[in-house]
């Protein structure tokens, strides 16, 4: 198994060249397996995915904000209708799902009705997605403090397990549940879009820190955790400085492009 980061930029997309090193779109992440594809929310970056004809594919979303669902109708092979392609999300029902991306991409916020010409799209409750690439991989839930709310995902093949744990808001009451659902994890993906310093004027706002992520890899034994959904005032001269500044060897600030295998 092996984690793509396509997107890695939060709450809007950050074009130029002083964002290139990190990468400006918005978050996208793909679950790459010789048995299926899994794509983890549809933000800017959702453009440059591959669907794959070879094995199932599903796209899994984590929460409805724009920056993770704007990319969706961007990705030419998306609007391929040669075989089916399977939408879920562990936060709503399948008929919820349908109605949320129904009104986003419908006038008048978007030329045409998405849902409606996408007929080649399988909505299904998150249970039957799991159950889609059970076989190879079992995947999971995990509730994350967000407003709106939001679902991270726990994927654990024999190679290993990931977590994906964008949008959440990590304090003590959340830490319990957290710890214990990714303990001993190979790799995590974490909410890092403020410094601490930040962080304490946006109580609330439902993102973490750097430095709560490193304090979270330590508590739950991972192994290797990777920051992303990189606030949007950060080019690639200030995320260097926080680069240089990171202690943990096991952690790193996530760029567009890098994969990593598990």
């Amino acid at each position: 198994m092996e984690v793509k980061f396509l997107g890695v930029r939060g709450s809007t997309a950050t074009p130029g060249s002083e964002f290139s090193d990190f990468g400006g779109n918005t978050s996208c992440t793909e679950v790459i397996h010789n048995k299926f594809q899994v794509i983890l929310d549809a933000g800017t970056g959702f453009k440059d995915v591959k669907i794959r004809k070879d094995v199932p594919v599903l796209i899994l979303f984590s929460h409805f904000h724009f920056d993770h669902i704007q990319g969706l109708p961007f990705c030419r092979d998306l609007l391929s209708p040669d075989r089916p392609i399977y939408f879920s999300s562990a936060l709503v029902s399948k008929e919820e799902l349908k109605g949320i991306l129904g009104s986003c991409f419908s006038p008048h916020y978007f030329p045409i009705e998405l849902v409606e010409n996408l007929t080649h799209i399988q909505y299904l409750e998150f249970d039957e997605a799991a159950k889609i690439i059970k076989s190879n991989c079992e995947v999971n839930s995990i509730n994350l403090r967000h407003p709106g709310g939001a679902s991270g995902y726990k994927f654990e093949t024999n190679n290993g397990t990931f977590c994906y744990l964008l949008d959440h808001e990590y304090d003590d009451d959340s830490a319990p549940e957290i710890i214990h659902s990714t303990k001993n994890s190979d790799f995590v993906i974490w909410d890092g879009m403020f410094t601490s310093e930040e962080l304490s004027m946006r109580k609330g706002w439902g993102h973490s820190s750097i430095s709560q992520g490193s304090e979270f890899l330590d508590n739950t034994n991972a192994k290797k955790m990777g920051i992303s959904h990189h606030s949007p005032y950060r080019d690639d001269k200030d995320m260097m400085v926080l680069e240089k500044g990171i202690t943990n060897k096991n952690l790193f600030l996530a760029r567009e492009g890098q994969i990593i295998k598990i």
